[in-house]
C-alpha cells in the first residue's frame, strides 16, 4: 500500500493538474493522486507549521472600546477553557442586573468569531450595545482551550485530542454554562450557537437536562444534528471509508492539521474559479462553504488570522460518520474497549432530539453546506418547542453557513431577529409559554 504520509507538502498545482476533480470517493481521488506524485525516500516527513493566531480575542475587543474579561473552567474531565466576557457595551456601563447571553462558537472557530467583524456587525458588541452580559465559549482544543490538568496538547496521541462533540456536549457546554451562572449570580441566561454549537447543544440535553432548564431561550443559528444531505467535502471524506484510519495523517493525527494535499484536493473539487482570494487555502471555508454576494472582502484577511481556530481531527470524522449512518448520534470509536472509555456500559448513544425541551428559536439557511434544508427540516420536525413565530429562514437565498457569522447583511438577515427574540424571551419567560 502507499503511504500517504510521504504526501505531505506538496504545491496546489498538482490539486490543479487534473487529479482531483471528478468528486469521486476519497479514496479514489487520493488513490488516483498518489500514482502521479514522486514518493521522497526519506522517511522523516516535516510536520506542517501550526500557525495560531496571535491576536487574543480581549485584545480586539479593548480595542474597539468595549471592556473585556478572561475567565477559565475546568471540566470534569480535566480540561481548561477559557470564556470571554463582555460586560457591558460601550454607552451602558451599568453592571446591576443585566440579561446574561452566552455564545457558542462552531466548528474549527473560536470566541473571536462573534467580535472579529466591526461593533456594527459583530454580534458579540451588539448584544453588549443592546443591554447584555455577553459571555463567549470556547470548546476544548482551540486556540484558547488548549490546556489540560494533566494531558499535553503537543502530544498527538496520548489523550488531549482524543475527543469529539460528544465530549463537549457532555463536559464543556455545562461546565461553561455552571461556570457564568456562578459569576454573574443570574438564575437563568439565553444561549447563542452556531454551528457545532448547536450539534453540542442538543445532544446535551442527552446528559444534562438540568443545564438545558437553566436556559430561557436558544437561538440555533444553522443547526446541524442530521447531515445526510450536506454539500460539505466532510461527506466526500465520509467516502473513505474502512481505510481511513490508514490516512489519518492527511487529516492530522490528533489535532486537525490538514496537510497541503488534502487542501489542495478540496480546492480542486468544491473551489469554484473566480471566488475572492484567501478563501480557498483555508479549510473552514472549503468545508463550510461561502457565498460570494455576502461576503465581506475587507473582513476577510482578519476571518483568515483567527480561523482555523483549532479541533481534534475526530470531531470532523464525527460529522463524517453521521454522513453515512444517516443517524444523530455519537461517535463509534471502532472498538467495544474504546466504546466503554467514552461512553460506558451504555454504548454508543443516539441522541433523541424529543430530548431537547429548552425553549428554542431557529435560524436557517437555503444554501447552507453543513445544514441542508432537508436535515435542518428533518431537525425542527423533531424538536418539540421551537416557540411560535421563532422558526426563521433566512430570506436570502445564498445564505450559507458562515454568513450567519461574518455576511455583509449578517445585522438584517439574522440578527434582527435574535434581538427580537432575546426581548420577547426576557420580557416573558419562554419556559413558561
Amino acid at each position: 500500500m502507499i503511504r500517504f504520509a510521504v504526501l505531505l507538502g506538496l504545491c496546489t498545482s498538482v490539486a490543479l493538474g487534473g487529479w482531483c476533480d471528478n468528486k469521486l470517493t476519497g479514496v479514489d481521488d487520493l488513490v488516483r493522486a498518489s500514482k502521479k506524485i514522486r514518493i521522497p525516500t526519506t522517511t522523516q516527513v516535516e510536520e506542517r507549521k501550526d500557525v495560531r493566531n496571535n491576536l487574543p480575542t480581549p485584545e480586539m475587543i479593548r480595542a474597539n472600546g468595549y471592556p473585556a474579561e478572561t475567565h477559565w473552567v475546568t471540566t470534569d474531565d480535566g480540561y481548561i477553557l477559557a470564556i470571554h466576557r463582555i460586560p457591558h457595551g460601550k454607552d451602558n456601563q451599568e453592571n446591576e442586573n443585566r440579561p446574561v447571553v452566552f455564545l457558542q462558537h462552531g466548528l474549527l472557530c473560536s470566541s473571536a468569531d462573534w467580535v472579529v467583524a466591526d461593533p456594527s456587525k459583530g454580534l458579540g458588541y451588539i448584544l453588549a450595545d443592546a443591554g447584555y452580559d455577553v459571555w463567549m465559549g470556547n470548546y476544548r482544543g482551540n486556540t484558547y482551550s488548549k490546556n489540560h490538568t494533566f494531558f499535553d496538547p503537543s502530544n498527538q496521541k496520548e489523550g488531549f485530542w482524543d475527543h469529539t462533540w460528544d465530549e463537549m456536549a457532555k463536559y464543556d457546554i455545562p461546565a461553561m454554562i455552571t461556570k457564568v451562572l456562578e459569576e454573574t449570580g443570574a438564575e437563568d441566561l439565553q444561549y447563542i450557537g452556531h454551528s457545532m454549537g448547536t450539534t453540542a447543544f442538543m445532544a446535551m440535553h442527552h446528559y444534562r437536562k438540568d443545564i438545558g432548564q437553566k436556559i430561557r431561550l436558544a437561538h440555533l443559528l444553522s443547526p446541524v444534528a442530521y447531515v445526510g444531505h450536506m454539500e460539505s467535502p466532510i461527506g466526500w471524506i465520509a467516502g473513505f471509508g474502512d481505510i481511513l484510519n490508514t490516512i489519518l495523517h492527511l487529516l492530522g493525527i490528533g489535532e486537525f492539521l490538514p496537510d497541503s494535499i488534502f487542501i489542495d484536493c478540496l480546492a480542486a473539487l468544491f473551489c469554484h474559479e473566480g471566488v475572492t482570494q484567501g478563501i480557498c487555502t483555508n479549510i473552514l471555508f472549503l468545508l463550510c462553504g461561502y457565498d460570494e454576494p455576502q461576503m465581506n472582502k475587507t473582513l476577510l484577511p482578519d476571518i483568515l488570522h483567527h480561523t482555523p481556530a483549532g479541533a481534534a481531527t475526530t470531531t470532523i470524522l464525527h460529522y463524517a460518520q453521521e454522513v453515512v449512518s444517516g443517524e444523530f448520534a455519537g461517535y463509534d470509536w471502532g472498538s467495544k474497549e474504546d466504546n466503554f472509555h467514552h461512553h460506558g456500559a451504555a454504548g454508543v448513544p443516539t441522541y433523541n432530539l424529543g430530548d431537547v425541551t429548552t425553549p428554542l428559536a431557529v435560524y436557517w439557511g437555503q444554501n447552507d453546506w453543513l445544514a441542508a434544508s432537508e436535515d435542518v427540516l428533518r431537525t425542527v420536525a423533531q424538536l418539540p418547542n421551537i416557540v411560535q413565530g421563532m422558526l426563521h429562514m433566512v430570506e436570502f437565498e445564498q445564505w450559507n453557513h458562515l454568513d450567519f457569522l461574518w455576511a455583509k447583511d449578517v445585522d438584517k438577515y439574522v440578527y434582527a431577529d435574535v434581538l427580537d427574540n432575546m426581548e420577547k424571551c426576557w420580557a416573558q419567560d419562554c419556559r413558561n409559554l
